[in-house]
């Protein structure tokens, strides 16, 4: 990551994706608030694709 601008390149196939890091001085969330729901939305999402009820799987 360039550390000037916060921007990073990413090449996956034959697309290349540009991104940058933007912060919300504003936010009242932290930082690990923001990773701990995307990390709890993503589990969810893979529990439900299994299709078994959550209190039968292990995780």
């Amino acid at each position: 990551m360039n550390k000037d601008n916060d921007v990073s390149e990413y090449k996956i196939g034959r697309t290349t994706f540009i991104v940058k890091l933007v912060f919300n001085p504003a936010s009242k969330e932290r930082l690990t608030d923001i990773l701990q729901r995307l990390i709890d939305r993503e589990c969810e999402e893979m529990l439900g694709e299994s299709g078994q009820e959550p209190e039968k799987q292990a995780v």
